[in-house]
């Protein structure tokens, strides 16, 4: 090094530094350059990732809000359904509201289970979902304007075994004709129907109504129907506004003067048939559900030995007797 000239000894500081600045770069600079490259494509695949979860947390939370708005709609139809089906509960509540309005006169109650047709998928295949149906039927009898009425045994004259002759004899007094007007149990009949079909149109609903007519007074039936169901999945919404599940029927209808059921008497002035007398047969027909034991087997006994107009004790009256000419409707 020491034989070697000047210029000689710059060349050799100038490839030494040459020689360093290549290794420099070789083994540091360039190795920063790909880690650098590296770092840039990591960062890129973290933004893309990044962009990819935060799609699926737009798309959970449209999945959550489907979800929410789905569960209202279940519950709304599951609220259009009783929870469970109790006869006895049932069968309480119907008799109950009967009784609240006035019509107490119960000649029979009872219960039965109504099988459905079976639910079919849309594909065909039968559904795992049941619909429940519970039906009470019950009949009530009017009263008939002359015969004592007795609920729950409010009018007994029996007083420890005995007889309470002047309890009797109030209750023969009243044995009397007390005119149609008197006669309860219709109305109340249609009240209690209306406060039941009221209730919950979504699972109570009437499925029949039937009037007979007996000896002066009249027996009314109804059947009501009482609908839940054991639903796995519910997708479906009834709509009870068309006129085919909502009664959209005629009405304001003028009935004056009509008759529904026939009194032992009609005394309706605006009848065409006032002053109608009914026969002694047809008088004393039926068990009258909503008598005393007693007051019937009277009646029926005093319109036998005598006649039915007698048994009423109407007098300056111009009552047509059975078989009279009867005005055309």
């Amino acid at each position: 090094m020491g034989n070697l000239g000047k210029r000689e000894q710059y060349y050799l500081m100038l490839l030494g530094i040459v020689v360093v600045v290549l290794v420099i770069y070789f083994f540091g600079i360039r190795n920063l350059g790909y880690k650098y490259e590296d770092l840039c494509n990591e960062r890129t695949q973290l933004e893309e990732q990044l962009a990819y979860y935060e799609a699926l947390k737009t798309q959970n939370d449209e999945t959550l809000a489907q979800i929410n708005a789905l569960k209202t709609s279940i519950a709304e139809v599951e609220g259009q359904f009783l929870p469970l089906i109790c006869a006895e509960s049932i069968e309480q509540y119907v008799l109950k509201t009967f009784e609240d309005a006035g019509c107490v006169y119960l000649v029979s109650a009872q219960a039965e289970d109504i099988t459905p047709a079976g639910i079919s998928l849309p594909d065909g295949t039968p559904s795992t979902d049941n619909l429940l149906i519970k039906r009470i039927t019950v009949q009530y009898s009017t009263t008939d304007g002359f015969n004592i009425p007795d609920y729950n045994r409010s009018n007994t004259v029996v007083v420890d075994g005995m007889v309470d002759e002047a309890a009797w004899n109030a209750l023969l007094d009243e044995m009397y004709w007390h005119g149609s007007a008197s006669i309860v149990g219709y109305d109340e009949f249609l009240d209690a129907l209306e406060t039941i079909e009221a209730e919950n149109p979504d699972c109570i609903k009437i499925n029949s109504i039937g009037i007979q007519a007996e000896g002066g007074y009249i027996l009314m039936t109804a059947s009501i129907d009482f609908y839940s169901a054991t639903f796995n999945y519910r997708v479906s919404e009834a709509d009870t506004s068309a006129p085919y599940v909502t009664w959209a029927g005629s009405t304001n209808i003028n009935c004056d003067g009509g008759i529904i059921g026939r009194p032992f008497i009609i005394d309706d002035p605006n009848s065409e048939w006032f002053n109608t007398l009914m026969s002694n047969e047809e008088a004393t027909e039926g068990e009258r559900a909503f008598s005393t034991y007693y007051s019937s087997n009277i009646f029926e006994e005093a319109v036998n030995g005598s006649d039915l107009l007698t048994v009423l004790n109407i007098d300056g009256a111009a009552v047509a007797q059975p078989g009279d000419e009867v005005p055309e409707d």
